[in-house]
């Protein structure tokens, strides 16, 4: 996998894989925003656009137009990165020498600039009754996360950790914002967006160079001139004095249990794959100290992981338990930490790490989409794209580095939302 980076307009800038090895060609338009009060703006505006267009100002027009271009997928949603927002449109057509007619890959990147600039508009503004219908499926979409209770406790740990940090705004945005969002706001909000957001286009298909290119040109020709902010992945977090425990409860059967802590390694220190492999042998997989200890040996956990946000400097640990088990499972987490703290983990926990992580590295090529995102993440990181360095960063990383970056750990905050009670919630 190798992307070639080709700078644009604008701040704008092509990402391309040029490969035979996929019978779809995949463009992936992602803008970057920060992270702030309107993040659910944000993520109701794609929801809106990729309903439809002046053009198509019908969904079903939109969704037959895709399916004469042989069935082509567009599709937009948002994630969070660090303390940035990042919009996500998304594009799948079939290669043309798989196909008996035209290339359909310029008609579809057309369509795809209508998507973006070319809605259709209602007094100024997104169309109102999208707008509504959207608001409430984003609605049910947040809601959703109370539903699931081991997302719900993964968001109020950082909530709890990071208070008025941008990081602790989740990346649908929140409930109450929503109902003051209308077509004209969002249709300015989205125009700013497209005005200022870090761009970047990625391609991943049997495409040359300079096809790719006159696509990207033309796309950023739609968007218009733009005056692009610097982006701002993530601040420093403000760590408490002594470690915070927060216990909520809810009437549901399992308990979950979410930790926190700081690290002191960031994704563009040199550093950072030692932060990795410690958290490969800590809980990164079904070999790692907390599968094996906590719920294997010790049966205290339904499941037990753990994982890194290097962009934002913090280790997360979740476990599903048995409310009577907190404790306990509490106090295995962290001894495990301690163990490696102290050096005492087996050279073959290591290797099993180092062909984990690897696995997941190589099997990203064989996902266009995941090729992006994963190229996307690693290059605002400052850190290699190419798998053979990764593997090969990994794999130079020695004991002293693993033990060195458990000790870099400090504990921040312990959510537990409890099994037990009539559902209203408190803190400790």
């Amino acid at each position: 996998m190798a992307f070639i980076e080709t700078p644009l307009e604008s701040g704008a800038s092509l990402f391309l894989w040029s490969t035979p090895k996929f019978k779809t060609t995949t463009v992936r338009v992602l803008l970057r925003a920060p992270l702030d009060q309107g993040a659910s703006a944000g993520a109701l505006v794609p929801m809106v656009l990729q309903r439809g267009t002046r053009s198509l100002p019908q969904t079903i027009l939109l969704s037959r137009r895709l399916d004469m271009l042989f069935g082509a997928e567009l599709r937009a949603d948002v994630l969070k990165f660090g303390e940035e927002q990042v919009t996500i449109f998304h594009l799948e057509v079939a290669q043309s020498r798989y196909l008996s007619g035209e290339d359909p890959l310029p008609e579809a990147m057309t369509l795809l600039g209508d998507v973006l600039t070319e809605p259709p508009l209602e007094s100024g503004g997104l169309r109102g009754e999208w707008v509504s219908q959207e608001r409430e499926n984003l609605r049910r979409r947040i809601q959703g996360i109370y539903s699931d209770k081991a997302h719900y406790a993964q968001v109020r740990l950082v909530e709890a950790m990071c208070g008025l940090e941008p990081y602790a705004i989740p990346r649908l945005g929140r409930l109450e914002d929503l109902d003051r969002h209308t077509g004209d706001g969002l249709w300015r909000h989205w125009q700013e967006t497209l005005r200022r957001a870090p761009l970047a286009i990625y391609m991943v298909g049997d495409l040359e160079s300079a096809t790719a290119e006159k696509h990207a040109h033309r796309l950023l020709e739609r968007i218009g001139r733009r005056e692009v902010r610097p982006p701002a992945l993530a601040t420093p977090h403000a760590a408490p004095a002594s470690p915070r425990e927060i216990r909520e409860r809810q009437p549901v059967a399992q308990g979950k249990l979410a930790i926190g802590f700081t690290t002191s390694l960031h994704a563009w220190d040199p550093g950072y794959p030692a932060l990795s492999m410690m958290n490969g042998i800590y809980g990164g997989f079904s070999h790692s100290r907390l599968f094996q200890e906590v719920r294997e040996r010790h049966s205290l956990a339904y499941y037990a992981q753990s994982q890194v946000d290097g962009l934002k400097g913090l280790l997360f640990v979740h476990l599903g338990i048995a409310p009577e088990n907190r404790q306990a499972a509490q106090d295995l987490v962290l001894e495990q930490l301690e163990v490696l703290r102290r050096g005492e983990f087996r050279p073959q926990e290591a290797e099993d790490t180092l062909k984990g992580i690897a696995t997941q590295i190589e099997q990203s090529e064989d996902a266009p989409s995941e090729a992006i995102m994963t190229d996307f993440e690693l290059r605002a990181a400052g850190r290699p794209t190419e798998p053979k360095r990764r593997i090969a960063a990994l794999a130079a990383v020695a004991r002293d580095e693993i033990v060195a970056a458990a000790r870099g750990l400090a504990l921040d905050t312990v959510y537990f939302l409890d099994g037990e009670g009539d559902g209203d919630g408190d803190a400790d």
